[in-house]
């Protein structure tokens, strides 16, 4: 019997049959094996930041040291793997909008960079076929595993 996980519909078919079965601690090591296959993009995008933003001042190394982390998501409409920015300000990707302080000046500045408009978006449309492998391959051993019961 030949088995394979392929996208984001298989993915919450697994999660939802293991929290089904009250495998809540083999769904939480089957949503770490995802994320962690998912991983290597987020130097991609820290490299990203670190090219296109400012680099007077500092301002690229600070975008890039930003916290970023990986997410298995498990909604109808949201299942899958995504990439956040959890003190990020969208409008850095969207308009290339920075917001920064500055001595003697009122608490902020803003100011708008054209080159970091689409960092981030830009970078994983361009970056996630490199992983996309690996997480289908996670997913794959993990649907072997739960069907020889070797959860």
């Amino acid at each position: 019997m030949s088995v394979s996980a392929r996208g984001a519909r298989d993915f919450l078919t697994v999660s939802k049959y293991l929290k089904a079965a009250g495998e809540g601690g083999l769904r939480k090591e089957f949503h770490k094996t995802v994320r962690d296959a998912a991983k290597p993009l987020l130097p991609k995008v820290r490299e990203a930041a670190r090219q296109k933003g400012p680099k007077h001042g500092g301002l690229n190394e600070a975008l890039a040291k930003k916290p970023l982390r990986v997410q298995a998501r498990t909604g109808a409409k949201t299942a899958g793997v995504r990439i956040v920015g959890t003190k990020v300000d969208p409008r850095i990707n969207n308009l290339g909008r920075i917001q920064h302080p500055v001595f003697g000046r009122k608490p902020v500045v803003v100011q708008y960079d054209a080159n970091l408009k689409g960092y981030f978006d830009e970078t994983l449309e361009r970056e996630a076929p490199s992983v996309q492998g690996e997480v289908v391959r996670a997913m794959n051993d993990w649907t072997r595993r739960l069907l020889r019961g070797q959860g």
